[in-house]
C-alpha cells in the first residue's frame, strides 16, 4: 500500500528524532527509516520502525510499516501506537526465549 511519505516528511523527521532518543540504555534499538536511508529495505514500501530486540547473544528483529493512516494521526498518538507495538514484540520474544513471562 505505497503512498507519497514525502507529503509527512516534517512529521517523519520528528517522529525520527524522537524514537532516536526513546529506548537509550535498554535491550531495545527503535529507528524509523525512511525511503531515503541507506539502509532502507527495498522490499519495504513505505517508511518502517525498524525494532530490534538483543536477547543473550543474538537480536530479533521487526519492522512496523508506517501507513499513511498511522501518519495522519498526531505525533503522542502515533508514539502511543508504536509503544504498544513494540511492548507486543518484547513480550512475543521473551514468551518465545524464557517461556512465557
Amino acid at each position: 500500500m505505497k503512498y507519497d511519505w514525502t507529503k509527512y516528511k516534517t512529521k517523519i523527521l520528528e517522529l525520527k528524532e524522537i524514537l532516536k532518543n526513546k529506548n537509550e540504555g535498554t535491550d531495545v534499538e527503535v529507528s524509523l527509516v525512511t525511503p531515503d536511508d541507506p539502509d532502507f529495505d527495498p522490499n519495504m514500501q513505505v517508511p518502517y520502525i525498524r525494532v530490534r530486540y538483543y536477547v543473550d547473544d543474538h537480536t530479533h528483529e521487526r519492522k512496523i510499516e508506517l501507513f499513511e493512516h498511522y501518519l495522519q494521526k498526531d505525533i503522542e498518538e502515533i508514539i502511543k501506537l508504536v509503544e504498544f507495538f513494540i511492548q507486543e514484540f518484547e513480550s512475543e520474544i521473551d514468551s518465545s526465549e524464557y517461556g512465557g513471562g
